[in-house]
């Protein structure tokens, strides 16, 4: 699939990668939830840990909220092609990072704690 042209403007070919790199980040929360349900019904049975239990829970509650964050930024990136100066340009790269920021900040916490309960787990075989 060829998304990126010759003949795209630097504006639109940063307004691709961008919904691209979007794309890929609510894809990819949207299947760290999936995980996040089934490591609590393992915790349920395996750990009996309330507190990791508790832990996973919000834990998938906050990756809940965050995909809807994502997905009212994708719904509001047509404003993208509105920009006429730089600064209007420069607002919309920061925003984005901003938003990267926030998708890195889940995909951590997921991991910490998914270490910590596979350990837990292994700890118990």
């Amino acid at each position: 699939m060829k998304v990126f042209y010759e003949h795209d403007s630097d504006d639109k070919l940063i307004a691709k990668k961008d919904a691209l790199e979007l794309s890929n980040w609510i894809e990819h929360l949207v299947n760290n939830g999936r995980e996040l349900e089934i490591l609590i019904n393992i915790a349920k049975k395996l750990s009996n840990d309330d507190d990791m239990i508790g832990n996973l829970k919000e834990l998938t509650l906050e990756n809940k909220l965050h995909l809807g964050v994502f997905y009212r930024y994708k719904s509001s990136m047509v404003n993208l092609h509105e920009c006429e100066d730089m600064e209007c340009d420069i607002y919309y790269v920061n925003k984005h990072e901003e938003y990267r920021n926030l998708y890195a900040g889940i995909l951590q916490a997921s991991h910490k704690l998914k270490e910590k309960l596979y350990t837990q787990i292994l700890g118990k075989l």
